[in-house]
């Protein structure tokens, strides 16, 4: 397991070192974890064969021969046939061969990364509850019992989150766009370059609710530990609620802390709700220029019809890719804002053990001295 720092305080780090220091737990498994990068990378560059798959289509019912002239066209002539015979062949093999690689690909991402993801939940749980054993009373006295349940349970959560499904989002969406752009540069460097302008405004669209999410995340995770602490206390001195009649007490008081927990949580959504549509707004408009531009003689050149779709469907397809990368930043948010609170507990003192005296002989015997009752 990872060692705690030599900082006392996590509250100066950085989100880089903050994050650095959460993967740390990831890197046991750093085998496994490469299996889901090699599985998305699959997955992406199935997407791109799709596409290529479009335009090669569209060429083809044109008259146009895109494998003749290739260097693996006079194998494939070998086994399917020339012309319309080969075309006719290869296209329904390419369809299921696609779709082959994209399954593989999903599977083995999907798979591989929620092993790294449920040992990460787990080994982060047992050094919390490893951590609480051996933490003072006066610990204890500082913080509500609700809080520290709320640590082991939802704050672990969160952090596995930012951890595995974040970087799970981000290497798969990543590769996509990545892909994706190489291949608009690829058919036309001109008209890549509208995608490219795009992404500053993109940058600060992100940048500023980055900001705001890891301020309501704090908010929602301080609200999740009031909301268990009144909880448990209502439940474990229930004797003492209905003896003195505090239902009703209890009642409004729960019902206070669960309403702040809901605020926060309506808050965070609405951020997210109005970043994501101003992120693929911002990619539409870049998509209605390139339509735009596409549509004029000297920017095509010598492009065929079935590469000026490939290019326009694959300048189309970038914005779920783009959108599910900006959503991951809710996550990752959510993640440092619990990581930090999860790593002031790891670097808490524990309490001191200068006992010195041992004692060979017990008799079982208890004495009471200038003992008084009032």
């Amino acid at each position: 397991m990872s060692k705690s720092p030599d900082s006392n305080t996590v509250s100066s780090l950085s989100d880089a070192q903050v994050y650095s220091r959460l993967l740390s737990y990831v890197k046991p498994y750093w085998f496994v974890f490469g299996l889901s990068v090699v599985g998305f990378a699959i997955y992406s560059i199935s997407n791109l064969g799709f596409v290529s798959l479009i335009g090669f289509i569209i060429d083809s019912l044109g008259g146009e021969t895109p494998v003749s002239g290739s260097a693996v066209s006079p194998y494939l002539e070998e086994l399917f046939g020339k012309g319309d015979e080969l075309d006719r062949t290869l296209i329904p093999l390419m369809i299921v061969t696609i779709a082959l690689m994209r399954g593989l690909g999903t599977l083995m991402g999907n798979y591989f990364i929620s092993i790294v993801s449920t040992n990460l939940v787990h080994n982060l749980r047992v050094e919390i509850f490893d951590r609480l054993l051996i933490l003072p009373s006066r610990f204890y006295d500082k913080n509500a019992m609700g809080h520290l349940v709320a640590k082991v349970t939802f704050h672990v959560a969160q952090v596995a989150g930012a951890a595995t499904n974040a970087v799970q989002v981000l290497i798969r969406e990543g590769f996509t766009v990545i892909a994706y752009i190489g291949y608009l540069f690829y058919l036309n460097w001109k008209l890549a370059l509208i995608f490219i302008a795009v992404g500053p405004l993109i940058g600060v669209v992100v940048a500023y609710a980055s900001k705001r999410f890891r301020r309501i995340s704090e908010r929602i995770q301080n609200s999740m530990g009031d909301v268990t602490h009144v909880a448990s206390e209502a439940m474990q001195g229930y004797k003492e609620v209905r003896t003195f009649g505090g239902a009703e007490y209890e009642r409004q008081r729960f019902q206070r802390v669960s309403n702040d927990n809901r605020r926060q949580s309506m808050k965070m959504v609405v951020t997210s709700s109005i970043a994501t549509p101003v992120v693929q707004l911002l990619v539409a408009v870049a998509m209605a220029i390139l339509v735009w531009l596409a549509l004029d003689p000297t920017l095509i050149g010598n492009m065929t019809g079935g590469k000026v779709v490939e290019f326009i469907v694959a300048g189309g397809l970038l914005a779920k890719p783009i959108r599910q990368l900006s959503q991951i930043n809710e996550t990752i948010q959510k993640g440092l804002a619990a990581a930090k609170d999860i790593f002031t507990l790891f670097d808490e003192p524990i309490e001191k053990d200068d006992g010195q005296q041992t004692i060979e002989n017990i008799k079982g015997k208890i004495e009471f001295r200038n003992v008084t009752f009032s």
